[in-house]
Formats: C-alpha cells, sequence, structure tokens
C-alpha cells in the first residue's frame, strides 16, 4: 500500500510539472493568436481554448488523483491516463498548428 501511494505521488508531481510546462505552452500559443490575422485569429483562438478545457480536466483529474493517493482506483488511474494521452495529442497537433 505504501508503496503503491509512493508511485501516485511521483506521478502526480511528474504530471503537475508537465502541466506547467504546457501551460508555459499555452501562453505562447495565445500570443502567436493575438498576433494572426483575423481569418487564422478565430482558428488558433479556438484551438487555445480547446487546449484550456483539456488542461482543466486534466488538472481536475490529477487532484482526484491526489486526494485519493494509494487508496485511487484502478478507473480512477484509468481517467488520470486517458486525459493525459487526449491532452497531449491536442499539445500535439497544436504544435504544428502554431509553427
Amino acid at each position: 500500500m505504501e508503496q503503491e501511494k509512493k508511485e501516485v505521488e511521483v506521478k502526480v508531481e511528474t504530471r503537475e510539472a508537465q502541466l506547467k510546462e504546457w501551460g508555459i505552452d499555452l501562453e505562447k500559443f495565445r500570443a502567436k493568436a493575438d498576433k494572426a490575422k483575423t481569418d487564422r485569429k478565430a482558428k488558433l483562438d479556438n484551438e487555445v481554448a480547446t487546449l484550456r478545457a483539456k488542461m482543466g480536466e486534466a488538472r481536475k483529474k490529477l487532484e482526484e488523483l491526489k486526494k485519493a493517493g494509494g487508496a485511487a482506483s484502478g478507473e480512477l488511474k484509468k481517467g488520470v491516463e486517458n486525459a493525459w494521452v487526449e491532452l497531449k495529442n491536442a499539445f500535439d497537433n497544436a504544435t504544428t498548428k502554431f509553427k
């Protein structure tokens, strides 16, 4: 049980660090969207909004995992992983669009 709790703590810390990095990237994307021409700006603004929503969802799941600690169910862990994969894919796609 203690080992599982440690694993959850490490995973949460790692994910929180990644969220901070993505938060910085998101601000860079927002700045680029603000400078874009009108037609492209709307698309980029939409992309930024989508990323913010996915980040919020991932943060929420991460908080649930943090609160549950070692007692986290497999379903909760799976939910965090699914949210994470979705968010990572969204950031990968956004990175391509904002180049």
